[in-house]
């Protein structure tokens, strides 16, 4: 049985992060271990060790003290001389913050995808004026194979290096989410992710927020964690614009509280300036739930009759669609209805398949 690796800083239990991006790569190899022994090589965090998981092994790399930054840095120096080793057939790479890339095809002779959950470069260059951006394009050049999210993500990858060969596969949701039945009780908006002020527009939102909140009844629920000093000032600017009394912020939910929030949910916010194929948008339709967003191209595959796009970044139109929404129950059920429909095409039983087909034309590649 070929040996399959996939390596991704962030994994599920990761008190960081344990974003989507790790719940996706879980999923997937899961279900490939029929087909592949597979191998998921994670950053550390406190309590981590090596484990089988669905019959997926974990094996992490890096210092378990180091914290989320120090961290993933650590993480991204320590990947290449992990994957010099060669015990494997092929090697996923996700490209992971700060520069994406860890260049993996310079250290190793085996077949490396570059698996695209986000490139980051551009939103690290705007947050900390280095050029991450730059350094992520370079290092696009050094793969000949990559897994994107979304058709923005293709163009973006094959404008950096011509010679890829991609294939878009976007990320999914359980079969048994898809056929939920749907059962709506409204009572609040919601915003549900990863605490990433710069990535997710929690900012955005926040400012957004501040415009309508008098016109505004529901109550604003903020769900997921993320480090401790982006939790921190996400509260400062809360309390700065006077909306205490208006927003709360649960922490981490598990997945029945999850299903709940969303139940509940009028709408749900994704004010974010960058992504790629957020589990969280297609777990919301699931439920029927309508989703406000900005018009951002990584949002491209997103049809506009099953959400609300408003014009990039423009808060005071994300704040109003997001009152005209709440005042319009015809509106949200029928974007609800549609939006269900459309999560029909993002089962994993369905995605996964396509991952193997894209592994056994690298190992035809390979071997020619």
């Amino acid at each position: 049985m070929r040996r399959l690796v996939f390596s991704n800083y962030d994994s599920v239990g990761n008190p960081y992060y344990g974003g989507g991006g790790a719940r996706a790569i879980h999923e997937i190899a899961r279900r490939l271990t029929g087909l592949y022994n597979v191998r998921v090589v994670t950053g550390q965090f406190p309590g981590n060790r090596a484990r089988i998981v669905d019959g997926v092994a974990y094996e992490p790399i890096g210092l378990r003290r180091a914290g989320p930054y120090l961290g993933q840095m650590l993480y991204q120096f320590c990947l290449p001389w992990r994957a010099a080793r060669g015990d494997y057939d092929l090697w996923v790479e996700s490209l992971t913050p700060p520069f994406s890339t860890a260049c993996l095809p310079w250290f190793t002779r085996k077949p490396v995808a570059a698996l695209t959950q986000v490139l980051a470069g551009a939103g690290m260059t705007r947050k900390y004026g280095l050029p991450f951006a730059t350094i992520e394009r370079l290092g696009l050049r050094a793969y000949r194979h990559a897994i994107v999210l979304s058709t923005h993500l293709r163009t973006v990858v094959t404008r950096a290096n011509p010679r890829l060969r991609t294939v878009v596969i976007p990320n999914g949701v359980s079969p048994d989410l898809i056929d939920l039945p749907v059962r709506r009780d409204e009572r609040h908006l919601l915003f549900l992710g990863r605490i990433d002020i710069e990535q997710k527009g929690l900012d955005l939102w926040i400012e957004a927020l501040a415009a309508i909140a008098p016109r505004l009844a529901p109550p604003v629920l903020i769900a997921g964690t993320g480090p401790a000093r982006q939790e921190q000032q996400l509260r400062r600017r809360i309390a700065s614009l006077g909306l205490e009394d208006k927003v709360r912020l649960l922490g981490k939910v598990g997945d029945q509280a999850k299903s709940e929030l969303l139940r509940q949910s009028f709408l749900m916010v994704m004010p974010s300036r960058h992504e790629a194929s957020p589990l969280v948008l297609i777990e919301a339709f699931c439920h029927a739930v309508p989703v406000v967003m900005f018009d951002i191209p990584d949002l491209g595959d997103i049809p506009g009759d099953c959400c609300v796009k408003v014009p990039a970044f423009d808060t005071r139109a994300f704040g109003e669609a997001v009152l005209d929404l709440i005042t319009d129950e015809a509106r949200r059920s029928a974007l609800g209805r549609v939006a269900k429909a459309f999560a029909r095409r993002f089962s994993w039983d369905d995605l996964a398949p396509q991952y193997a087909a894209f592994f056994e034309e690298m190992f035809s590649d390979t071997a020619l």
